[in-house]
């Protein structure tokens, strides 16, 4: 049974392998697309003129070295990554306990949140009326 177990696992750890080879490009692409809109042109590069600005392959190569180098050296240095896997599980499980909630919330009561949060910065805003006058009758009388 070690031998059929050990093949099992040597297949299990070549498929995913094959997984990993065939998604990294995937996430890296959406990534160096972002790099490259946020680096170059920020916003307008979606607004009709995407080609000019992501069809320069030197932008392209050099973004995609640096983003590989930036993932490889993780990689290499550390020997155990548990550490690094659980500081990102502890920020990646921060963020769905803590902000995920608030924009669900945003997502379902988006307008009844705007038109609260609209009428309660329009109060903070404006003084009520003639609250100079109330503050000076309020001083004359404890004096007089």
């Amino acid at each position: 049974t070690d031998d059929s177990t050990a093949r099992a696992a040597n297949i299990a750890r070549t498929l995913l392998c094959t997984t990993m080879f065939f998604v990294y490009p995937m996430e890296s692409f959406v990534c160096r697309h972002v790099c490259v809109v946020t680096l170059f042109r920020g916003r307008d590069a979606h607004d009709g003129d995407d080609a000019t600005v992501l069809a320069r392959k030197d932008r392209r190569i050099i973004l995609t070295v640096v983003l590989y180098t930036i993932a490889l050296i993780p990689a290499l240095i550390c020997k155990d990554l548990g550490n690094v896997l659980s500081v990102t599980g502890a920020i990646g499980g921060s963020c769905l306990s803590y902000i995920g909630p608030g924009c669900c919330y945003l997502a379902v009561h988006g307008e009844d949140f705007k038109r609260l949060m609209n009428n309660h910065w329009s109060r903070l805003k404006k003084p009520p009326a003639n609250t100079e006058k109330a503050s000076r009758t309020s001083v004359q009388k404890k004096f007089t």
